[in-house]
């Protein structure tokens, strides 16, 4: 789920005009600390210097957790909503559930940044589906 998550912030942050995929860089040392957080990339070391089209395709949530301080929590969270995500989907199936996502008065910047590359959401199959 997490990488799929990732696509929604991506497309905020293109939509809000908040990255240039081409010509933005981003510098992956590995981790990224937020608020005394270390939010490490998977890649051990990280990418190094790379565009925002590579943060991308190499999947780095320190990359992401920037496109997320970029757009804000309301904003990020305006588009999670605008996607479907925290509310049932209208389907009548037994069980459906709206998922999990943060309240927005309990976001600071640690659940900003795990929220902008899916880490602390839990959406059901049928709103990733939608």
């Amino acid at each position: 789920m997490v990488v799929t998550f990732k696509i929604l912030t991506l497309s905020a942050a293109v939509n809000e005009e908040k990255v240039d995929l081409i010509n933005d860089t981003f510098y992956d040392g590995g981790s990224v600390n937020v608020d005394g957080a270390r939010i490490k990339c998977w890649k051990a070391g990280g990418h190094g210097a790379q565009t925002f089209l590579e943060v991308v395709q190499n999947s780095c949530n320190p990359g992401f957790v920037e496109l997320g301080r970029r757009l804000g929590t309301e904003t990020l969270f305006d588009y999670i909503y605008k996607f479907g995500y925290g509310k049932k989907t209208g389907i009548d199936l037994n069980g459906e559930s709206s998922g999990i996502l943060f309240s927005l008065s309990q976001v600071g910047p640690v659940e900003l940044a795990t929220t902008s590359f899916g880490q602390g959401v839990s959406v059901t199959a049928l709103q990733q589906v939608v």
